[in-house]
């Protein structure tokens, strides 16, 4: 990811580090120095303004396993998504419980939250949380 990505003006960014220099092993538990450090973007639930996380983590490889590993981040947020744990869960309950059409929930995330949250990944979402997932 490019570290000077374009930040919209009036976005609040809060920095976290969870970069380790040593971690276990998820498969041998072999502690394993990090190699690289890694860097990822979250649109997070804004009071005033929108709020994006901006997450350094470490990226470790194991001399055991021979392979490489990051540390997990599933905490703030599901593999692969740009969205927090809490924007997702919000937005969900907002359809689920509040019986709102995506549209709505979506508009309801944008106007109170912040969060410009597309109707198809709210779909998804709302899809996935009925299944289980």
């Amino acid at each position: 990811m490019n570290s000077e990505m374009m930040v919209a003006k009036g976005t609040k960014v809060r920095r976290i580090n969870l970069s380790r220099k040593v971690a276990p092993c998820p498969r041998c538990t072999y502690m394993s120095k990090r190699h690289t450090l890694g860097k990822r973007r979250l649109r997070e639930i804004g009071v005033d303004v929108p709020t994006l996380l901006e997450v350094t983590y470490s990226k470790h490889y194991c001399d055991r396993c021979k392979r490489h590993f990051s540390l997990s981040m599933s905490h703030f947020a599901l593999p692969h998504n740009r969205f927090t744990n809490r924007v997702r869960r919000t937005a969900v309950s907002l359809v689920k419980k509040q019986m709102m059409t995506l549209e709505k929930a979506s508009e309801i995330m944008r106007q109170k939250y912040h969060v410009r949250i597309p109707s198809t990944t709210l779909h998804d979402w709302t899809v996935l949380e009925m299944d289980g997932r």
